[in-house]
Protein backbone atom coordinates (compact mmCIF):
# COMPACT_ATOMS: atom_id res chain seq x y z
CA UNK A 1 0.00 0.00 0.00
CA UNK A 2 1.43 3.40 -1.01
CA UNK A 3 1.14 5.20 2.36
CA UNK A 4 1.68 9.36 0.55
CA UNK A 5 -1.44 11.17 0.88
CA UNK A 6 -1.91 15.10 -0.57
CA UNK A 7 -0.44 16.59 2.56
CA UNK A 8 3.10 15.07 1.36
CA UNK A 9 5.40 17.56 -0.92
CA UNK A 10 5.81 15.28 -4.39
CA UNK A 11 8.94 15.77 -7.01
CA UNK A 12 9.15 13.99 -9.96
CA UNK A 13 13.06 13.47 -11.11
CA UNK A 14 13.76 13.60 -14.35
CA UNK A 15 16.79 11.60 -16.59
CA UNK A 16 17.22 8.76 -13.43
CA UNK A 17 16.12 5.54 -15.20
CA UNK A 18 18.07 2.66 -13.70
CA UNK A 19 15.49 1.04 -11.72
CA UNK A 20 18.30 -1.27 -10.19
CA UNK A 21 19.42 1.88 -8.43
CA UNK A 22 17.96 0.89 -4.81
CA UNK A 23 16.70 3.10 -1.95
CA UNK A 24 20.22 4.30 -0.28
CA UNK A 25 21.41 4.96 -3.84
CA UNK A 26 18.51 6.71 -5.14
CA UNK A 27 18.46 8.72 -1.79
CA UNK A 28 22.56 9.66 -2.86
CA UNK A 29 20.97 10.69 -6.49
CA UNK A 30 18.52 12.82 -4.56
CA UNK A 31 21.36 14.45 -2.49
CA UNK A 32 23.26 14.98 -5.38
CA UNK A 33 20.40 17.28 -6.69
CA UNK A 34 21.08 19.49 -3.77
CA UNK A 35 17.82 18.36 -2.52
CA UNK A 36 17.04 16.87 1.46
CA UNK A 37 15.46 13.09 0.87
CA UNK A 38 15.23 13.31 4.53
CA UNK A 39 12.36 16.22 5.04
CA UNK A 40 9.51 13.98 4.42
CA UNK A 41 9.02 14.58 0.44
CA UNK A 42 8.53 11.79 -1.45
CA UNK A 43 10.45 11.21 -4.57
CA UNK A 44 9.36 9.36 -7.67
CA UNK A 45 11.51 8.18 -10.78
CA UNK A 46 10.12 6.28 -13.92
CA UNK A 47 11.96 3.85 -16.24
CA UNK A 48 13.37 4.51 -19.85
CA UNK A 49 10.19 2.12 -21.00
CA UNK A 50 7.86 4.13 -18.19
CA UNK A 51 6.73 0.21 -17.13
CA UNK A 52 8.69 0.30 -13.43
CA UNK A 53 8.13 3.47 -11.27
CA UNK A 54 9.96 3.70 -7.97
CA UNK A 55 8.74 5.95 -5.12
CA UNK A 56 11.04 7.02 -2.40
CA UNK A 57 10.36 9.13 1.09
CA UNK A 58 11.88 9.32 4.66
CA UNK A 59 9.37 8.43 7.28
CA UNK A 60 9.28 7.78 10.65
CA UNK A 61 13.47 7.36 10.73
CA UNK A 62 13.03 4.90 7.84
CA UNK A 63 14.33 5.13 4.52
CA UNK A 64 10.87 3.59 2.25
CA UNK A 65 11.04 2.18 -1.39
CA UNK A 66 7.96 2.29 -3.12
CA UNK A 67 8.39 -0.34 -6.48
CA UNK A 68 5.64 -0.23 -8.68
CA UNK A 69 5.38 -2.35 -11.91
CA UNK A 70 2.95 -2.79 -14.96
CA UNK A 71 2.51 -6.20 -16.86
CA UNK A 72 3.82 -6.00 -20.38
CA UNK A 73 1.29 -3.95 -23.17
CA UNK A 74 0.89 -1.11 -20.47
CA UNK A 75 2.96 1.28 -19.03
CA UNK A 76 3.09 4.33 -17.21
CA UNK A 77 1.66 7.96 -18.41
CA UNK A 78 4.92 10.37 -19.01
CA UNK A 79 4.37 13.46 -17.44
CA UNK A 80 5.48 16.51 -19.50
CA UNK A 81 7.61 18.25 -17.94
CA UNK A 82 8.24 22.23 -18.61
CA UNK A 83 11.41 24.06 -19.91
CA UNK A 84 12.57 20.44 -19.50
CA UNK A 85 13.31 20.43 -15.84
CA UNK A 86 15.48 17.67 -13.96
CA UNK A 87 13.12 18.24 -10.69
CA UNK A 88 9.58 18.85 -11.01
CA UNK A 89 7.26 19.17 -8.26
CA UNK A 90 3.63 17.32 -8.98
CA UNK A 91 0.69 17.85 -7.78
CA UNK A 92 -1.16 14.97 -5.97
CA UNK A 93 -3.60 14.76 -8.14
CA UNK A 94 -1.44 14.21 -11.08
CA UNK A 95 0.31 10.88 -9.25
CA UNK A 96 -3.16 9.60 -8.63
CA UNK A 97 -3.68 9.83 -12.45
CA UNK A 98 -0.28 8.85 -12.92
CA UNK A 99 -0.69 5.67 -11.27
CA UNK A 100 -4.16 4.82 -12.22
CA UNK A 101 -4.57 5.39 -15.49
CA UNK A 102 -2.49 3.01 -17.37
CA UNK A 103 -1.09 3.91 -21.01
CA UNK A 104 -1.74 1.04 -23.40
CA UNK A 105 1.34 0.02 -25.32
CA UNK A 106 -0.12 -2.55 -27.68
CA UNK A 107 -3.72 -4.02 -28.13
CA UNK A 108 -4.07 -7.62 -28.36
CA UNK A 109 -6.37 -8.89 -31.42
Amino acid sequence: MLAINGGVKLWYIEGITNMRFGKYRLFSEVQALDMDPYNGDAYIFMSKDRRILKVIRYKNHKRVLYGITYEKGYKFMKPVIKNHEVVYELDFKYLVALLECPTVNELEV
